[in-house]
């Protein structure tokens, strides 16, 4: 039989049987695609001021960062950056906004156009806010959790309500209202219900315009390590009756 047919006869077999069909090639598996930068102004009531709510956040939740010279920002990239526009008097960075307040001989059109600009620029570089703070944790090994109660190790299917209930209460008294204790703020927990967590806030949390930023990029995150089966986290506070009145609800 020629070498033709033979190839042909291969050829056949192979169409229609899949186990003669060497495997394909294993495909790199693509980088999963950066969250989107995105900023907001925010009010505030120093007319030299420019705030900016920011998203991803740039430092852990509760850390504060306040340089109100540039030899003051070696530990931090991002104000180094911010005081190099000039006309810069202090630079003030917090997990998920940056305020700068600017002197009264300052160009401030010039400087409004231009911060939202740097910060851009130093977030798609991959580049720290602060060196050695990074917002997103690592990773924990398998089986283990930065946050260790002391509790009976069980699967989240049999994990009952009353452990669920201890370990939100844990971490909301042993990490969240600390950090938010700063800004005059606090989370009280209402219930857990069908691995739903309910919580309301209070203080400066109560009407805040930033509190979805807090929720979401921060409280929810941590909440997941300790509560994986978490199905969602739910504020049931009455934001329309606290004392900030530029708050906004989402549409």
């Amino acid at each position: 039989m020629s070498n033709p047919i033979r190839s042909l006869i291969q050829a056949v077999k192979e169409r229609f049987n899949p186990a003669l069909t060497p495997p394909p090639a294993e495909q790199t598996q693509a980088a999963p695609a950066p969250e989107a930068i995105s900023m907001a102004h925010v009010w505030v009531a120093d007319p030299n001021a420019l705030k900016l709510r920011i998203t991803p956040m740039i430092l852990p939740m509760g850390e504060k960062r306040l340089y109100r010279a540039p030899e003051e920002t070696l530990e931090s990239p991002l104000a180094q950056s911010i005081f190099e526009i000039g006309g810069i008097e202090s630079v003030e960075l917090e997990s998920a906004a940056v305020t700068v307040y600017m002197t009264e001989e300052s160009d401030w059109d010039a400087i409004m156009q231009r911060i939202p600009e740097v910060i851009r620029e130093h977030m798609e570089s991959g580049l720290l806010a602060v060196d050695g703070l990074d917002p997103q944790p690592k990773a924990q090994p398998a089986g283990k959790s930065k946050y260790q109660f002391g509790f009976k190790q069980i699967s989240a299917e049999s994990r009952p309500k009353e452990e669920q209930l201890e370990i939100v209460r844990n971490l909301l008294d042993e990490e969240i209202n600390p950090a938010v204790a700063a800004h005059g703020g606090y989370f009280n927990l209402i219930d857990v219900r069908d691995d739903t967590v309910y919580v309301q806030l209070g203080g400066g949390c109560q009407g805040c315009g930033m509190v979805d930023v807090t929720l979401r990029q921060g409280v929810e995150q941590r909440m997941r390590e300790v509560l994986p089966e978490m199905v969602a986290l739910v504020d049931v506070t009455d934001h329309a009756s606290g004392d900030n009145p530029f708050y906004q609800p989402n549409k």
